[in-house]
């Protein structure tokens, strides 16, 4: 593991010169490969949380040890980074044209980053890797096409969208909208040999498709090592079903003569990615098919009986222990993390996934512990489990509050943006307060927060409102409100109008306040509304309900200064028009109210009838109705004549408003 968070920042080249020197020196088998690789990696993770920082760093590098090779290396590895980012994980239909257009010029940056690198160490190996991965996504690029087949070397590079649309986006990697002649000079005069080698040789004698340029890399590198299993490793993860390819021609490449320079054992590495696609789920949802449950549990354990090295065993483990936990086998799940636990990194969700597992076990083994210590500098996630579980004691973990601040301050430095409650390593361990008392995680909770975590801070909002500290609670909501939490924005504005409603505070000061707290109501509006059409959710919808009715609250309630009742009116009367009956039942009191100067009883009954005529049966209705129709003769026969105005008239909210 390398600490490029660390080092990077702090300039520590010889650090790092010693660390990726020993690592290239080692990767001569199967693990001394991964773990080169994973350093490789690694500054893929780090680009993703340091951005334009990171390039800025490896020039510097590059500029103090001019005879490195590494920092060439990981530029390669940079540029991948930022390709990922913009080309997304979304299916090819929904990529938009401007990240189109953004994964096409840093995969021209790569190109040349790789190019250039080559040029200087026809051995880094590594970095054909990340070559593959955008030759699979969006294959190669024309003009380096050319100067391959051709040999006609570029003069300048092509802009692959308007700048008008791109060159913000592009400004975050450090990548220009049009690289132009500059960029071209710095590459030199001829592919380096390895590229123009026996791997040329035989692309020329294939058809020009996706499929020969893949394995025209994959033999570039075999050129660099003849074992870079790694690289082959890649090769067949994009010969899955998914990415246009088959089982069956997965495993027939593992038997084919390009694969004979491998063992036994490595060949296995090779057709596990056949086997464990067989077994993995890309559905989650199919798994709620008992049958399929049951199938996929067997073929994990027919796998188990495959020979494979002991990484990927644990692998498949892992994946069995999510099944059994599907399953409701929580004793079977713990029984398969025990294997996994020590050999196996963990992705974020695999991190999720564990600490449920875990909190929903009898015996709280010592195995998420060792989940957390293999992960806690690979990611966010990791770090905030490791932190936890110094801070707390649990899980074989030793006690260290001290060092856990320092894990709970890195796991948010880690994380890309710490306001996104999705990417929050604080929110991923939300089960734990699901079984244990708040205060063992309310130094998480506080720390995280002090840093800028929005969950932590909503999580310290919620402790604090429990415990009945109300200016306490409202300091860490408006933190997270600030941050873009819609449900800490909400909570600011109900919370803050309780002493007005209590009469602990009035006049000017009570205007003031009500003034506030409405202006963080109408934020988590527009947020909650943005949140819930980009992603859905019942939770969302609900919160949505809840914000919506606030403004009814201050509108029919007495309490509220007069301003604050005014303001909300014309967002009332827009959820109304829209057919919310809560609100209409607002409006009905607010315009029947002999008392206030905005009384308007025809807008009153008006809004009754709306009212009935959606949901005669709402129990609110009669309050509003009884205090419009009155009790006396005239009053009524007042209501009687509004009734039918409005009936004539046109019912507002209502899709067919004629009766």
């Amino acid at each position: 593991m390398i600490d490029y968070d660390t080092c990077m920042p702090q300039r520590r080249w010889d650090d790092l010169e010693r660390t990726l020197t020993a690592l290239r020196e080692g990767a001569h088998d199967g693990e001394g490969q991964q773990n080169y690789v994973s350093a490789y990696h690694e500054f893929s993770a780090y680009t993703a949380r340091s951005g334009h920082a990171a390039l800025d760093q490896l020039r510097q590098w590059q500029a103090d040890r001019p005879d490195s090779r590494f920092p060439a290396l990981l530029e390669v590895a940079y540029w991948a980074s930022w390709f990922e980012r913009y080309r997304g994980s979304d299916t090819a239909d929904q990529v938009t044209p401007a990240m189109w257009a953004c994964a096409h010029t840093v995969q021209d940056a790569l190109f040349c980053a790789l190019i250039k690198l080559l040029a200087r160490d026809p051995t880094a190996w590594p970095a054909i890797i990340s070559v593959i991965y955008t030759v699979a996504a969006i294959g190669e690029p024309d003009w380096w096409q050319r100067w391959l087949r051709d040999d006609a070397r570029p003069d300048t590079l092509p802009s692959h969208g308007r700048a008008s649309d791109i060159s913000e986006a592009l400004a975050q990697s450090g990548a220009a909208v049009v690289p132009g002649q500059q960029h071209c000079r710095s590459l030199p005069s001829l592919l380096p040999q390895v590229l123009r080698g026996d791997a040329l040789a035989w692309r020329r004698q294939q058809s020009n498709d996706g499929h020969a340029a893949l394995e025209y890399w994959l033999r570039v590198a075999f050129a660099m090592d003849p074992l870079a299993v790694e690289v082959a490793c890649t090769y067949i993860s994009f010969r899955m079903p998914r990415w246009g390819g088959s089982w069956e021609e997965m495993l027939a490449f593992v038997d084919s003569p390009l694969c004979e320079r491998f063992d036994e054992n490595d060949r296995n590495v090779l057709r596990f990615f056949a086997w464990f696609d067989e077994l993995e789920v890309d559905d989650s949802s199919q798994l709620e098919d008992p049958r399929v449950l049951k199938h996929h549990l067997r073929l994990g354990k027919q796998l188990l009986q495959r020979p494979l090295p002991q990484n990927l065993r644990g692998r498949v483990h892992k994946y069995l222990a999510y099944l059994e936990a599907r399953n409701d086998r929580i004793d079977a799940a713990c029984a398969h993390y025990v294997i996994s636990a020590p050999l196996n990194h963990y992705q974020d969700w695999e991190i999720i996934r564990s600490v449920s597992t875990w909190c929903a076990s009898g015996d709280k083994g010592i195995w998420l512990g060792q989940i957390a210590e293999v992960n806690r500098l690979e990611h966010a996630h990791g770090a905030a489990l490791y932190g936890l579980l110094c801070q707390t004691g649990w899980a074989g973990v030793a006690r260290n509050p001290e060092v856990a601040e320092g894990w709970f301050e890195r796991a948010v430095k880690m994380t890309a943006d710490p306001t996104d409650v999705a990417l929050s390593p604080i929110n991923a361990m939300a089960s734990f307060a699901d079984h244990f008392e708040s205060e063992a995680l309310l130094p998480m909770w506080l720390k995280a927060a002090g840093h800028g975590d929005a969950s932590a801070q909503f999580c310290c909002g919620n402790y604090f409102e429990l415990g009945t500290d109300r200016p306490q609670a409202l300091k860490y909501f408006r933190l997270a409100a600030d941050n873009n939490h819609e449900v800490a924005m909400y909570n600011v504005a109900s919370l803050s109008l309780i002493p007005v409603r209590d009469g602990e505070i009035t006049g000017a000061q009570a205007q003031t306040v009500a003034t506030q707290a409405l202006d963080y109501l109408d934020r988590a509006l527009a947020r909650t509304e943005q949140v819930l059409e980009s992603s859905y959710s019942e939770f969302t919808e609900g919160q949505l309900d809840a914000v919506k009715d606030l403004y009814g609250t201050v509108l029919h309630s007495d309490w509220p200064p007069l301003s604050a009742r005014r303001r909300v009116v014309p967002q009332l009367l827009k959820f109304a028009h829209e057919g919310r009956i809560n609100a209409m039942i607002s409006l009905a009191w607010w315009y029947g109210d002999k008392n206030l100067p905005d009384y308007q009883h025809l807008e009153a009954v008006r809004w009754i009838e709306a009212a009935r005529h959606t949901d005669p049966d709402n129990e609110y209705l009669e309050g509003a109705r009884a205090l419009v129709e009155g009790d006396s003769f005239w009053s009524r026969l007042k209501f009687g004549f509004a009734q039918r105005k409005a009936k004539r008239e046109g019912l507002p909210g209502q899709a067919d408003t004629m009766l």
